[in-house]
């Protein structure tokens, strides 16, 4: 076999030096100029997957011809990769006869190399498919075989979910167990350990086993985590042979359900065709992009085909004599939109199957031509579409020379616009937009103006388009000034923190009028009426071809192979199972011989709106139920936003000493009295020390002011030990702390959650009527004097709004009876002088009347 230089005789792209990311840190790739980074990196991925495949990478067999020893072209241009496959190809070819001369292999090991380098074909390695079972619709036992794959594939689906969530509940059990300080007894023991206690109950209510929560305590102990790899889905659980009409019929229902469930089961028409779909996946592939050979003039017939004969020898020899080999085309739709002809076309289809049917001929049996589709591939030549997919539409990226993402036209898009007799800066405007609000509908800056923007909001509006892919994403509220929409727009502060919030929307703009301005603006990828291209512009550009497009189309080019293909057919994730039914039947009507469907995946933010309690159902005989009084407790999720503390917040401070140390806390607190902020200030520590908990408490107040709960931060840092450490001074509830974390959070517990049980104080033991000093002392305890309000209401934080004569009762103590008698007689206080001495409506200190009657409290 002889082979020619051509696309190697040409000069080829202009190679730079890259920079890129891999698994071993930075390196330098030799890649054209031309080629985004993304593509470079999937030629580097398979490169290093290469690299490990067998066979000569380096000429240096001193058996083999000169020309195969060097080469002119650089060896290390994609990573390498390009060149250790030609080269190794050329060898096994010369070895094996399928050369007539040295020449024919250097030549063909050049342009091998000159074509994966330009981006215009890809190869890959060896599909190791696991063998997958082939249910017959005509055989008896179809129905049964066909619900027991329905069920497997959904117990499947369910075992993945159920086990990820599980294995998230008991690592969060094993994480509290790792998490704490202190003995490791009391560590894992959930009587001890709050977190591990709830992260149990947890655990158990998602349905695991105490076996199993005890067992993820003891992987805790050990320092080790608990989660379980998820298991990966099978590429294809089986393959449905369908048969004749009457067996489709027998079983329209289960496979409606099949097709509807999952993309994992492949609908072929004939055994045959089963076997040969099963046999192509075993073997190596190979792709050309068919946009490489499209010219002015049309089609390089000539050059296509002597690639379509040289990417066959390859694929040949890397299969061997045994193997199946397959070649596809990449980049169809897209050839036939650079002509001006509408995806789906009769004259689409009919051009395309004669380029599909020219690549037949080229290819001489040497490999099968089939409909594949292969992501990987597709990368690697520039992110194009295999098989008889539609285009991507007339946006495609490309990448500056300091590695910043623009949006262009595609190639295809500008080949079009020749083709329909377009404007390029019509289609551009209708595209990309035109990136300013001058002269936009609805949303431009008079409208804005009438609105109450001002001129420095409107030109920081039109500096952010340049960088935005939404509207709204302009009028940002960084962008527009949170003070402009809380002063002119009266937008409030809750408001303005909540996440989305659209300025626009808030502006009085519907969602129409938003979308039609943004078409002006940004563009659209499917310009509509509005953009005023032709109606047969707009058709052709159309990246949502219907079912029976699709159809056709893949018939078309599957009729040129002579072989069934697999077809894609795409289901949202809200269809019906009887909208899979009717793909099926269309499928069935348009002649196709192997079909799978793929149905979207759910949303991300999919949550359904359920009802907090499902009343019983009540019939005409029941009685309705007694009412009683019920304590509901509903779990309220918050928003992941901070909350703004008050200008002026009210707290306190409390001074103390752990282990000699002086430590100040300072507290903040929200209108409701909720905490917001802490300060901790060390007495003449090192600077370190102080600025780290400085920081510590800056951390823990930002913590707090995004909604995480203060029960949390004690669980977490109560019983910390490191020093200083030791008793505690100053404090009448704290007397001794394992570090000035653990008083700090001792503190807040005892003081805003009511965690006596943290509270070590040292004070008089309670008898048995909790009473204090109990029966045995005859003496009384002299009455608690009343306690002015000033002690506990800040005169600089009320700004003098507390009367001064607002006291404290004492309550609770214990009196003589003849004061118990006293106190009744003279319950109340004078509102005048503010003394506790009004006996009958008349105050025995000031003598002012007073409405209290003889024996209200305060």
């Amino acid at each position: 076999m002889r082979f020619d230089r051509r696309r190697a005789s040409l000069p080829g792209p202009e190679l730079d030096l890259r920079t890129l990311e891999s698994s071993d840190g930075p390196i330098e790739v030799l890649a054209p100029r031309s080629m985004p980074s993304a593509q470079v990196q999937a030629w580097l991925d398979w490169g290093c997957a290469q690299s490990a495949c067998s066979g000569a990478g380096q000429a240096s067999d001193k058996t083999l011809p000169a020309v195969l020893r060097s080469s002119p072209h650089p060896s290390g241009a994609l990573g390498g990769g390009p060149f250790r496959l030609a080269q190794r190809l050329a060898e096994a070819g010369w070895r094996s006869g399928v050369f007539d001369r040295p020449v024919d292999a250097g030549a063909f090991r050049d342009e091998l190399l000159a074509l994966q380098i330009d981006g215009a074909i890809a190869v890959s390695g060896d599909v190791l498919s696991p063998t997958t079972p082939v249910i017959r619709l005509e055989d008896s036992a179809a129905p049964q075989q066909l619900k027991a794959l329905a069920s497997g594939i959904q117990a499947a689906r369910l075992t993945r979910s159920a086990l990820s969530a599980l294995g998230a509940r008991l690592d969060r059990v094993s994480d509290a167990v790792r998490r704490c300080e202190g003995d490791p007894a009391a560590c894992a023991s959930p009587s001890t350990n709050p977190a591990l206690a709830r992260a149990a109950l947890s655990a158990r209510l998602s349905g695991a086993s105490d076996a199993a929560i005890q067992e993820a305590i003891a992987t805790g102990r050990a320092g080790r985590s608990q989660r379980p790899a998820e298991p990966q889905p099978a590429e294809s659980l089986a393959t449905l042979v369908l048969g004749g009409s009457t067996q489709r019929a027998l079983c329209s229902d289960d496979l409606a359900f099949l097709g509807w469930q999952s993309a994992e089961a492949e609908f072929v028409s004939s055994a045959a065709d089963a076997d040969r779909l099963a046999l192509q996946k075993t073997g190596p592939r190979g792709a050309i992009d068919l946009l490489a050979f499209e010219t002015s003039e049309g089609l390089d017939a000539e050059g296509f085909s002597a690639t379509v004969k040289l990417l066959a020898s390859a694929l040949r020899i890397e299969a061997g004599a045994d193997r199946p080999a397959t070649l596809t085309l990449a980049n169809s739709a897209s050839l036939m939109v650079s002509r001006g002809l509408a995806y789906g076309s009769d004259a689409a289809c009919r051009q395309a199957t004669a380029i599909w049917s020219l690549a037949v001929r080229a290819a001489d049996g040497q490999v099968s031509l089939a409909v594949v589709e292969d992501p990987e591939l597709g990368l690697r030549l520039g992110g194009a579409i295999l098989g008889s997919g539609p285009w991507q539409g007339p946006v495609t990226f490309a990448e500056t020379a300091d590695g910043e993402v623009v949006r262009t036209l595609s190639c295809a898009a500008l080949l079009a616009t020749t083709a329909l007799g377009v404007e390029p800066d019509s289609l551009r405007r209708a595209v990309l937009g035109c990136r300013s609000l001058a002269d936009a509908p609805h949303i431009n800056p008079d409208r804005l103006a009438a609105l109450g923007f001002t001129p420095h909001e409107i030109s920081r509006v039109d500096g952010q388009l340049a960088l935005s892919s939404a509207l709204n994403e302009a009028f940002a509220p960084h962008i527009v000034g949170d003070g402009f929409l809380r002063d002119v727009l009266g937008v409030s502060p809750e408001r303005l923190n909540e996440p989305g919030f659209d300025t626009l929307a808030c502006a009085g703009f519907s969602p129409d009028q938003i979308r039609e301005a943004a078409d002006h603006v940004l563009g659209s990828s499917q310009p509509g009426p509005a953009s005023g291209l032709s109606a047969e512009t707009l058709a052709v550009l159309s990246i949502n071809p219907t079912l029976m497009e699709r159809l056709t189309f893949h018939g078309a080019l599957e009729t040129a192979c002579e072989q069934a293909s697999v077809l894609t057919l795409s289901l949202p994730f809200e269809a019906s199972i009887q909208d899979a039914a009717e793909i099926h039947a269309a499928a069935e009507n348009a002649g196709l011989r192997a079909y799978r469907i793929l149905r979207s995946g759910p949303p991300a933010d999919l949550r359904l709106d359920l009802p907090a309690e499902v009343p019983a159902p009540v019939t005409a005989s029941s009685t309705p139920p007694p009412v009683q009084e019920r304590i509901v407790e509903r779990v309220v999720e918050r928003d992941r936003t901070r909350r703004k503390l008050p200008d002026r917040r009210k707290g306190y401070i409390q001074k103390a000493a752990v282990g000699g140390h002086k430590v100040y806390l300072h507290t903040g607190e929200y209108d409701d009295g909720e905490l917001g902020e802490i300060f901790i200030d060390m007495h003449k520590e090192g600077a370190a020390f102080r600025s780290v908990m400085n920081n510590f408490a800056i951390a823990i107040s930002i913590g707090l002011q995004y909604g995480v709960p203060l029960e949390e931060f004690v669980d977490a840092f109560v019983f910390t030990r490191f020093e200083p450490a030791g008793p505690v001074t100053g404090n009448d509830t704290i007397r001794s702390a394992t570090s000035i974390l653990d008083y700090v959070f001792r503190e807040l517990g005892v003081s805003y959650l009511g965690r006596d049980d943290l509270a070590n104080s040292t004070g008089e033991p309670l008898n048995a009527d909790g009473l204090g000093r109990g029966k045995a002392d005859d003496a009384f305890q002299p009455e608690a004097e009343p306690q002015p309000a000033s002690r506990f209401i800040s005169k600089g934080f009320s700004r003098g709004a507390a009367p001064d004569n607002l006291v404290f009762l004492p309550f609770g103590g214990r009196r003589t009876p003849d004061a118990a008698i006293e106190h009744t007689r003279a319950s109340s206080v004078c509102p005048s002088c503010g003394d506790q001495a009004v006996f009958a409506g008349l105050c025995e200190t000031c003598g002012a009347a007073s409405d209290q009657g003889v024996g209200s409290t305060l």
